[in-house]
């Protein structure tokens, strides 16, 4: 493994130094940037070397390889991207992409440089849920559905992504507040279908924020699961924290499992439910959003970074 280890380094110094040298400083830069991340991952107590995981995607925010420099989230597109590398967001030139950027209401994501788990970009989620109708429901949601389609019998899969708030926000909207950040959906063409199935949501106690957990309406009661403290854990405020939860995908009622973790310390672990659609054509997707009914201050934004999907175990950090 040592052995092993080391090759890995020594070709990211020389991909590295090939970079400096070939471009600019300017644009050598972010292309650097991104080889460092990318090698600090292997090198990671959680590489990907760790026994029975395989990374399926990730999106790290930073410039395509051998493109402008500039950031985009094509990413969240791939395998078939977009109409360069610099469109924002990308234009899909196909229909079977593996995932997309969605808004509704009055939304936007991008690549922004104000905050970096990694690298030098993230994405920022800005939503704007003005009491004015028809716009009191806004949100940018960025989708993946190729990983859980291309294991869809029963996929075990993990979902990874780190999340930056600025400040603190409250829930307002009316009747009853929301706020989305994570969740699984399930598909069914035949049927006409595509709705919410686990949902992590946001709720502000005390000033303070904190994550709980919502499933469908055939999955207890539909009633939302809260934090089983004390102590709870919070959102924290103004640094990254890490989000990851492990997902089964399955039409059966007692065939799905759902775990979510926060800094690594574990909020839920929900065995034998049903996870999607029991229909034959049913499929799941995650996204990870900034999705509200009502956000107190308003607009708000959250950034988002170094986004994982895996198989076999917890994904590198």
């Amino acid at each position: 493994m040592k052995r092993q280890l080391k090759r890995v380094l020594f070709v990211c110094i020389l991909a590295i130094l090939a970079v400096g040298l070939k471009y600019s400083s300017g644009k050598a830069h972010p292309r650097i940037k991104s080889l460092v991340k990318r090698c600090a991952a292997v090198v990671a107590p959680r590489s990907v070397f760790a026994q029975g995981v395989t990374v399926l995607w990730s999106a790290d925010m930073e410039p395509v390889a051998g493109g402008s420099g500039s950031s985009t989230l094509g990413e969240w597109y791939e395998p078939n991207c977009c109409e360069g590398d610099d469109v924002n967001p990308p234009v899909p030139t196909a229909d079977n992409n593996g995932g997309g950027v969605y808004n509704s209401g009055i939304a936007s994501a991008g690549p922004s440089f104000d905050f970096a788990h990694s690298g030098t970009y993230s994405a920022m989620l800005k939503v704007d849920t003005s009491n004015n109708p028809p716009n009191t429901t806004s949100g940018t949601r960025l989708f993946r559905w190729l990983e859980p389609k291309m294991n869809n019998s029963n996929s075990d899969l993990y979902y990874s992504v780190w999340f930056y708030f600025p400040i603190a926000y409250t829930p307002n909207g009316t009747p009853n507040n929301w706020w989305n950040i994570f969740q699984w959906k399930s598909k069914s063409v035949s049927q006409g279908k595509n709705d919410p199935m686990f949902n992590l949501e946001v709720t502000n106690w005390g000033g303070q924020m904190y994550l709980y957990l919502c499933p469908p309406a055939f999955v207890n009661g539909g009633n939302c699961y809260t934090q089983s403290g004390p102590p709870y854990t919070n959102i924290p405020v103004g640094q990254w924290t890490h989000v990851e939860a492990r997902y089964v995908c399955s039409g059966l009622s007692n065939g799905g499992h759902v775990t979510i973790w926060q800094d690594g310390t574990q909020l839920w672990d929900i065995a034998n439910v049903q996870t999607r659609y029991g229909y034959s054509d049913a499929e799941c997707s995650w996204s990870v959003n900034n999705y509200s009914n009502g956000l107190s201050p308003n607009p708000a934004t959250i950034y988002v970074d170094d986004a994982k999907i895996c198989q076999g175990g917890h994904c590198p950090l």
